[in-house]
């Protein structure tokens, strides 16, 4: 990867030497390190805030009640998880996700994948329990019904409101998590017919 990043400089800065552009290449090389500072500031105070927002929610015992709301759909898509503190760190990855907070759901994802391994009944080490799977495609296809990152970044980038995408993220994601939960069910299923 980082060779195709540094082709693509080398082929930009070859092309803007060729067609004579050095003013506007000098400018835009000084204006990215104060962007590139701009939009981390911006990203970083998102980052806290909301932080601090899922450290409330989890102090509060909110992070608990979603967990005890969300076991009727885990009991669903993860029938053989019984253990609580697996559960309570997948709803706080949830809980993340669900307000797009990558930063947040990370540690939480780490912990829950952990204790999945802890308590997994497979006998190779190596191999995910059929829980540990469909926990990956609830983090990666997570749905997003307030992405706080992309609105921060739309904002700083001067959107007239930031946050006229919701419904269409709210769907994509909703619509991705659908397919990937199917998916998941379906490869299990050939995977236990093979194992017959």
């Amino acid at each position: 990867m980082n060779k195709i990043f540094i082709g693509i400089i080398l082929v930009s800065l070859a092309y803007g030497l060729l067609t004579g552009r050095y003013v506007e290449m000098a400018t835009s090389i000084l204006s990215l390190p104060e962007e590139a500072l701009s939009l981390v500031c911006t990203l970083v105070f998102s980052a806290t805030f909301w932080s601090g927002i899922m450290t409330i929610m989890y102090d509060s015992g909110l992070i608990h009640q979603i967990a005890i709301a969300l076991d009727p759909l885990l009991k669903r898509i993860m029938p053989n998880l019984k253990d609580q503190e697996a559960k309570n760190y997948i709803a706080m990855n949830i809980s993340a996700n669900i307000f797009e907070l990558g930063f947040a759901a990370t540690p939480a994802g780490l912990k829950a994948m952990k204790r999945l391994k802890e308590i997994s009944t497979e006998k190779d080490s190596r191999v995910a329990s059929d829980e540990m799977v469909t926990f990956l495609v609830l983090n990666t296809a997570g749905v997003t019904i307030l992405p706080t990152t992309v609105m921060a970044i739309r904002q700083k980038y001067g959107a007239v409101n930031p946050a006229d995408f919701l419904l269409l993220a709210f769907v994509g994601t909703l619509l991705s998590c659908i397919g990937g939960l199917l998916l998941d069910k379906l490869f299990r299923s050939f995977s236990k017919r093979k194992t017959k």
